[in-house]
């Protein structure tokens, strides 16, 4: 009887270990996905507030006042870029991103600090009321954007 116990024993502690184990390796896999997208979101987020700043810095749209939200926004955005392509968030779903983020690290942070200051100029002058000086910030928010999204994106 007590063999019995033993081996019943035995087998419930190779299965919590394959479950544990099992559960493990889902894990990461899953965070990987959460990762991807989150920082879709974050980027599609971006898009919308370049979008409606496009449309307020090109006179399109006669809402100044909303410039600065706007620009907050990016600025936000441009600080957290650094935190949403954390290492191994380069499978597990579709995204754009390409490997080089991750097999060269440091210039990518480099093209990520241009966007983050960048963005944070822009949401410095946005609430001034001087459209060339607005403009000027936008076009180098733009030219930063850009920076990334040469060299680290897939190309649509």
């Amino acid at each position: 009887m007590q063999n019995l116990f033993g081996k019943i024993a035995k087998l419930v502690t190779v299965a919590l270990i394959a479950a544990f184990g099992f559960g493990l390796a889902g894990g990461p896999a899953q965070a990987d996905e959460a990762s991807i997208k989150y920082r879709q979101s974050v980027m599609k987020a971006l898009g919308g507030h370049m979008g409606a700043l496009a449309s307020l810095v090109k006179g399109q749209i006669d809402a100044k006042s909303h410039l600065p939200g706007h620009a907050n926004a990016v600025a936000a955005i441009g600080a957290a870029a650094k935190d949403i392509f954390p290492k191994g968030s380069d499978a597990g779903a579709e995204t754009a991103a390409l490997p080089v983020i991750w097999e060269k690290p440091d210039e990518f942070a480099k093209a990520v600090t241009a966007f983050e200051t960048a963005s944070a100029q822009f949401a410095g002058v946005a609430g001034g009321g001087d459209m060339q000086v607005i403009a000027a910030a936008f076009g180098d928010l733009g030219k930063s954007c850009g920076g990334c999204h040469q060299t680290y994106r897939k190309k649509n």
